[in-house]
């Protein structure tokens, strides 16, 4: 979840009621499949995805708008590397005209004028995937010599070119069979830096990618962690239920359809990430109240509980949760405002 800018206060209201009544609420938009990386732990780098189209700035600005039709949306830019997007900002203010952009990247394009120029055209938050406090552990799960240099420098340089306070900077990890010691040496980073800490679980669900789930008390080790580290902003809700996604195979139910969904870059809408080849409907040609249907239908129908990554985890734990009271207070710490000059 996301800080909701103050200034924008019609989208924030029609957003509050899109959530109190349970509607789609989050988006995660694939522009690219194009990277510079080839990370362990992902494919789209891979053969299968490269001859993929990529969206433009006008078919954004077409996504924008038919989403609208429906509500404001959290809309997740990623890919692919999105930074090699050469209509990235273009992109942006496209999407922030009615929605709230946020984005996640491995940080190695950028720059101080490419984040001033994001975040002046309406990025709410961007995160930057760090996954180990060792240069030469991130590095290799990267498979890409200087890429925690890059990241610590790009998180640097997001915080320091932010344009409002209620923009915001995280570090985020995913959390894996190897690396639950390395994130209290990145939450100390955090805090020199000034900034926040998010996490997610490791899925394996789309792919062949090989199991590597951490220890089976991965919750009260990272609520143990959250107690001692105010930069930790993640939600209790979410963390309680990492045990039971590694001991149980997943959480069920899901709500993919009805509260969140993918669009990757051919436009096809799709219950999440993992599902790319069972589309509800293509934003370019279907009406969008058709395809809002055709994703309550799958989300019916859906049976799968493989995942627990923060997309879905983090919107459940405050729609669903069994303590909402209690996440809603993590959610206004997650979201309140950084000034300009100063850290968290």
């Amino acid at each position: 979840m996301i800080a909701i800018p103050t200034r924008d206060w019609g989208k924030k209201l029609r957003f509050a009621g899109s959530f109190l009544r349970r509607r789609l609420v989050h988006v995660n938009l694939q522009l690219l499949y194009t990277c510079n990386y080839r990370c362990r732990i992902c494919d789209f780098w891979a053969e299968a995805y490269r001859d993929k189209p990529r969206l433009s700035a006008a078919q954004t600005t077409v996504i924008s708008e038919k989403l609208n039709q429906i509500g404001p949306q959290i809309i997740s830019i990623g890919g692919g590397e999105p930074t090699l997007h050469p209509e990235l900002v273009e992109i942006v203010r496209a999407l922030a005209r009615h929605h709230f952009p946020v984005m996640i990247s491995n940080g190695s394009m950028m720059t101080p004028v490419l984040a001033r120029a994001l975040f002046q055209a309406g990025m709410v938050e961007i995160s930057i995937s760090l996954d180990y406090a060792d240069p030469q552990k991130h590095d290799a799960q990267r498979d890409a010599p200087g890429a925690f240099a890059k990241a610590v420098e790009a998180l640097e340089i997001l915080h320091a070119n932010r344009t409002h306070p209620e923009q915001r900077v995280n570090m985020i990890s995913v959390i894996m069979d190897d690396n639950l010691a390395e994130v209290e040496p990145l939450l100390r980073r955090c805090e020199e830096m000034g900034i926040t800490f998010l996490l997610t679980l490791y899925s394996r669900s789309r792919g062949s990618k090989p199991a590597r789930p951490p220890a089976a008390d991965v919750s009260r080790q990272l609520l143990d962690l959250k107690q001692r580290h105010r930069h930790f902003v993640a939600l209790r809700g979410y963390l309680e239920r990492f045990s039971q996604a590694i001991t149980e195979g997943g959480v069920g139910p899901c709500h993919t359809g009805r509260n969140l969904c993918n669009i990757d870059s051919q436009g096809n809408l799709t219950l999440c990430i993992d599902r790319l080849d069972d589309p509800a409907g293509n934003i370019f040609t279907d009406d969008m109240r058709v395809i809002e249907r055709r994703l309550r239908q799958k989300h019916r129908a859906n049976p799968c509980r493989d995942c627990w990554t923060s997309c879905r985890g983090s919107i459940e734990s405050l729609l669903y949760g069994k303590r909402p009271w209690l996440n809603l207070l993590d959610y206004f710490q997650m979201t309140r405002p950084v000034p300009l000059k100063g850290r968290f």
